[in-house]
């Protein structure tokens, strides 16, 4: 994708107008499938756009069961990039945004990070987590794997 950050506006837009709320009261919500295969996904999703191809860096993730959503938890060993699911994005009102047990999680398109920011993600974590831990771990996501 070429700029990831003009296809999440327009995933807020399209949002923003066909519920008519203003843009600027939108924000991107990320929900996470339980998979990871392209060919598992039956059709459109009923809201927002489906993204696949982000990584984690400085943290893993731990699957869910069944129809819950999975979560931030320690990295693996030799695992510096592991794939992420398939994320459903969809766009709410930024008073609809519940950021209870969710990490602030910063998404760049590179390592690098710097410049490359995209936007900020919102990743489940365990009920009893601080945010704090995956701030000092460094913990993103990235559209690429260098």
């Amino acid at each position: 994708l070429f700029n990831s950050m003009a296809f999440l506006t327009s995933n807020m837009q399209v949002a923003a107008r066909s519920n008519s709320l203003p843009l600027d009261f939108m924000t991107n919500r990320c929900r996470f499938y339980n998979i990871r295969d392209l060919a598992e996904i039956a059709g459109l999703p009923p809201v927002g756009i489906n993204v696949h191809g982000f990584f984690m860096e400085g943290a893993g993730w731990e699957d869910g069961k069944g129809e819950d959503e999975g979560y931030i938890n320690e990295s693996k060993m030799k695992e510096l990039h592991p794939m992420m699911p398939i994320c459903n994005v969809y766009a709410v009102h930024i008073d609809e945004m519940d950021w209870t047990a969710m990490y602030h999680c910063p998404v760049f398109s590179t390592a690098t990070r710097g410049a490359t920011f995209i936007f900020q993600a919102n990743v489940r974590m365990d009920p009893d987590d601080n945010e704090n831990r995956w701030i000092l771990a460094g913990a993103a996501m990235l559209t690429q794997d260098d």
